[in-house]
C-alpha cells in the first residue's frame, strides 16, 4: 500500500473497483476498503459491515451476521449515518418477521382498547402538566396527541456555534416520536407531537445544555437543595458530562421535567448527535425508563430472549437498537404502548426493575 495516499482515497478506489465485473479487480477493491478500515476510516468501517452482512467477505472467525453487527455498531458510534440507517432497517425487518409469529396480521378497527379489551382513555392536560397527552378517535383513526412547551435555559450563550441550530436539533429530536404505530395486538395509532417555545411560567419542559459554567451552577443547586439520594445520583451525571432527564423524585404526568443536554462538541454544533440525545431524553419525560442489556446504574438489565418484541432489535455488542437503550435507535411500537400506559396509569413504565426491585411495564412480553 502507498502510505502517501489517504485512507479515504483507498476507500473510494475500492468502491469503484467493486463495481467491476472482473473478480480479480473486485478482490483488489475489497483489499483497498479493508486497508482504509484498518486506518479507522468511518465510511470504510460501514462498508466492511455491509459487505459482511451481504456475504461478500467472510470473517476470520465467528458468526458472519454477529461480526457484521459489531462492525456496523462501531461505524454508528463513529457517526456513520449510513450505518445507523442500515441498523434501523435491519432491526425493523427482524422485528416484523418475529412479530408475525405472535400477533395476528388482522388489524382491529375502532377506538383503542388495551390487551384485555378495555377502552383506553387518556386526557392529561392542564396548567401543571408539562406534557399534555390526549387520545382521540376521529374518522376511523386513533391519535395520541402530545403537546409540549419547551423553555431553553442558558448561562453563557457565546459557547454556541449557532444557538438557533442547537435549539432546532433538540426540538427535532422530540418530534422524532411522531409517526404511525401498531399497539395492543395490532391496532393502528398515529402519534402527533406539537412543540412550542412560548414564554410561560408553568407547564414547561426545560432544556439545559451542559457546559462548564452550567455544570458548576447545577452542582451547587443540587448540593444546596437536593436530597442525599439526589446528590449521589445526579452529581456524577453532571460532572461526567452525561445527558440525562430529571423528572422529579417519582415520574408522574405532573412532575417537573428537565432535560440536560451534553454535547460532544465544545460549541454544541454536533446537531445530528444532539437530535438523537434529545429523542432519548424526551422518552424519559414521556414516562419511559432506560433499557440496558447489562446491569447498570442500579438497573438489573434485560437479557436477550426476555421479551420477544425486543429481540428483533437486539444487536451484538450487548445493546438493543432502540431509542431507550441507544439514542440513535428508532422509536418502536412497544415504546408507544408504554407511553400510552404511562399517561393512562400515571406511572413510569420500566423495562427492568429499578434497584433490582419493583415492577416492569405490562406492555412487555405480550404486545407489539
Amino acid at each position: 500500500m502507498n502510505d502517501s495516499l489517504s485512507p479515504g482515497a483507498y476507500r473510494e478506489a475500492g468502491k469503484a473497483l467493486l463495481r467491476c465485473s472482473d473478480p480479480e479487480l473486485r478482490s483488489e477493491g475489497i483489499k483497498n476498503i479493508l486497508y482504509a478500515y484498518s486506518k479507522n476510516d468511518v465510511e470504510a468501517i460501514y462498508l466492511v459491515g455491509e459487505l459482511l452482512l451481504c456475504g461478500f467477505i467472510k470473517p476470520i472467525e465467528g458468526d458472519p451476521e454477529e461480526q457484521a453487527m459489531k462492525v456496523l455498531c462501531r461505524a454508528a458510534r463513529c457517526g456513520s449515518l449510513q450505518a445507523r440507517s442500515l441498523l434501523n432497517a435491519y432491526s425493523n425487518a427482524r422485528y416484523t418477521a418475529n412479530l408475525d409469529k405472535h400477533v395476528s396480521a388482522q388489524v382491529r378497527q375502532g377506538p383503542l382498547v388495551d390487551f384485555d379489551g378495555t377502552p383506553v382513555s387518556i386526557s392529561r392536560k392542564g396548567l401543571f402538566t408539562p406534557v399534555d397527552a390526549v387520545l382521540s378517535y376521529e374518522n376511523g383513526v386513533n391519535c395520541l396527541t402530545l403537546n409540549v412547551n419547551v423553555v431553553f435555559m442558558y448561562g453563557d450563550k457565546s459557547v454556541f456555534s449557532d444557538i438557533g441550530k442547537f435549539e432546532n436539533a433538540v426540538l427535532s429530536g422530540m418530534k422524532e416520536w411522531e409517526g404511525e404505530y401498531r399497539v395492543f395486538n395490532n391496532q393502528e395509532i398515529k402519534v402527533a407531537v406539537n412543540v412550542t417555545t412560548e414564554n410561560r411560567l408553568f407547564d414547561n419542559v426545560y432544556i439545559l445544555p451542559l457546559y462548564d459554567d452550567m455544570k458548576d451552577l447545577m452542582g451547587k443547586i443540587v448540593n444546596a437543595v437536593g436530597t442525599k439520594e439526589a446528590k449521589k445520583r445526579i452529581n456524577p451525571m453532571i460532572f461526567d458530562s452525561r445527558s440525562f432527564a430529571a423528572i422529579g423524585r417519582k415520574w408522574s404526568v405532573h412532575s417537573r421535567k428537565f432535560i440536560f443536554i451534553k454535547s460532544d462538541s465544545s460549541t454544541f454544533d454536533d446537531y445530528e448527535e444532539l437530535k438523537d440525545v434529545a429523542k432519548h431524553e424526551f422518552g424519559h419525560a414521556l414516562g419511559l425508563g432506560d433499557l440496558y442489556e447489562d446491569a447498570s446504574d442500579q438497573l438489573k438489565g434485560v437479557e436477550k430472549g426476555t421479551y420477544y418484541e425486543l429481540d428483533g432489535y437486539y444487536l451484538s455488542d450487548k445493546f438493543y437498537n432502540l431509542v431507550m437503550c441507544d439514542h440513535h435507535g428508532p422509536v418502536s411500537n412497544n415504546d408507544i404502548e408504554m407511553v400510552l400506559l404511562a399517561f393512562r396509569e400515571n406511572k413510569m413504565q420500566k423495562y427492568q426493575p429499578d434497584k433490582f426491585k419493583g415492577s416492569i411495564s405490562s406492555a412487555l412480553g405480550r404486545g407489539n
